[in-house]
């Protein structure tokens, strides 16, 4: 079901959370790629398919050590000649009757088809004799072995772990490419704000949202602006608004506060006076109902709600598969998980609703969620003892101990 709400320009349906997801996911796009080194490439989501530019290994090398020989000839005394060590160039073939000394990592004489390890060996002066328990074809990497060249080593949208470092690395690249981390402007709304302690007087209360809303633009792999606290002015905050789609560089204007429907909830308005196109200025959930989308020229805006837990929540919800997206990873929203209940809920209204609680297991190792007494949206210190959400659905029944339920974790890393 969907209610309808009333902009400054049209009237807009009320979205469930799925069809408000679904608006952002067609609307937004992958920022631009730039290059850079290995080493700054952890983390980073690979812009562009790589391949390997050589063979890995190169050559055949000794998997351990021992002696190169050629199996044929394993019933003979072999003549020593010489030492191969790792890092030594390709020597000449082998000669017939004649083995090589060779360490891990070095490269396999040419017609030599086995290493047989030291402890299968015995010196005879300066010949050697093979012991029983050597097998053929032992003990070499051929090349190639671990890929070939040509082989794909990286793929867009996959991030960009140790693991795939050191396999392009092996690839022959020194560098990657890479979607450049999304900038996102974050900008807090409301006169009642101060930005430090320092700052507060009288009636203002502290700014939480900007400071935890830049902490999840970085963790989610973007750059945050800061743009401040606008006040409960249409004229400074239409500036402000301005000021944001003329700065180069910004992918994502995120605000918090201002876009309810009070008096002084002046962010809609301001917004529509710039030219703003709404996909949504509120979404059926509780907390979270006062969150918008839509894009101001070129650029995307999410509103956000000024209540801290509702704002910290609507990111959770929206913010962290907007950033996914733009960082080039592609659409990926908080995974649901099943847990069963350790405390009874009450039944719901005419919204989705998402409860605070912690995660456990019972005797039998089965996922628990805990509910929080209190479920005050302005309250951050009870945020701050969640791990997790349960989903309630609207209009949904009391729930009791031991009942099926749907989680998703307060998850801070990209997991995208």
């Amino acid at each position: 079901m969907q209610t309808s709400t009333t902009t400054a320009n049209a009237t807009i349906a009320m979205p469930e959370i799925a069809e408000a997801l679904s608006q952002m996911e067609r609307s937004l796009r992958a920022v631009g790629s730039e290059r850079v080194r290995l080493d700054d490439a952890a983390g980073r989501i690979c812009a562009e398919a790589l391949a390997a530019r050589l063979d890995a290994p190169p050559f055949a090398v000794a998997a351990m050590d021992g002696y190169a020989l050629r199996w044929a000839e394993a019933d003979a005394l072999l003549a020593y000649a010489g030492v191969v060590r790792a890092g030594d160039p390709i020597g000449p073939p082998l000669a017939p009757g004649t083995c090589r000394r060779i360490f891990t990592g070095a490269p396999v004489p040419p017609r030599a088809d086995t290493v047989v390890v030291q402890e299968l060996t015995e010196t005879v002066g300066e010949r050697v004799r093979i012991l029983p328990g050597a097998a053929p074809h032992r003990h070499i990497r051929a090349a190639g072995s671990n890929f070939r060249a040509g082989t794909p080593v990286a793929r867009p949208g996959m991030r960009l772990s140790a693991r795939d470092i050191g396999v392009v690395a092996a690839a022959g690249h020194a560098e990657i490419p890479v979607h450049r981390r999304p900038r996102v402007a974050v900008l807090s709304t409301g006169s009642e704000l101060s930005r430090s302690f320092a700052e507060g007087q009288g009636a203002q209360i502290l700014d939480a949202n900007r400071p935890a809303l830049k902490a999840l633009v970085r963790a989610w792999g973007g750059v945050p602006v800061d743009l401040g606290i606008a006040p409960d002015d249409g004229t400074a905050l239409s500036v402000i608004l301005s000021r944001a789609l003329a700065t180069e560089g910004i992918d994502l204007l995120v605000t918090s506060g201002g876009a309810s429907v009070g008096d002084f909830d002046l962010l809609s308005p301001a917004l529509a006076g710039l030219g703003f196109e709404p996909a949504f200025d509120k979404v059926r959930m509780r907390p979270g109902k006062a969150t918008l989308f839509g894009r101001l020229g070129h650029l995307p805006v999410l509103g956000l709600p000024g209540n801290a837990v509702a704002a910290l929540v609507s990111a959770l919800l929206f913010l962290k598969p907007a950033m996914s997206r733009l960082a080039g990873a592609g659409w990926a929203e908080p995974l649901p998980e099943h847990a069963v209940l350790a405390t009874a809920l009450p039944a719901t209204g005419p919204r989705t609703t998402f409860l605070r609680g912690r995660l456990g297991r019972d005797d039998q190792g089965m996922p628990t969620f805990s509910v929080l007494a209190d479920q005050d949206n302005a309250m951050l210190s009870g945020l701050a003892l969640a791990d997790a959400l349960v989903i309630r659905p609207a209009d949904a029944p009391p729930a009791a101990p031991g009942d099926p339920v749907t989680v998703i974790r307060f998850d801070l890393s990209p997991g995208f």
